[in-house]
């Protein structure tokens, strides 16, 4: 699992997804899904929590009592 989360977040920076602002987590989840091939939004959802609990995501609460979330780069891995 933590190579595949480590693909994921390589995947993200060369996107440069962290530019894209605030988005909802169906918009990551269709990002995850065309990279790693994974379907099952079981799993989909458990990788981007892992990813938000690694602080690789901001959250912010909207106004509709949902989350929206904005993908930050740490210094360690950028270069």
């Amino acid at each position: 699992m933590d190579k595949l989360l480590l693909e994921t977040v390589k995947y993200l920076i060369w996107r440069g997804v962290w530019s894209y602002g605030f988005c909802k987590f169906t918009l990551f989840k269709k990002i995850i899904s065309y990279h790693t091939g994974i379907t099952d939004a079981y799993l989909l959802r458990k990788i981007f929590i892992l990813l938000i609990e690694e602080g690789f995501f901001e959250k912010h609460k909207n106004v509709k009592r949902s989350y929206l979330y904005k993908f930050i780069t740490p210094k360690y891995l950028e270069g």
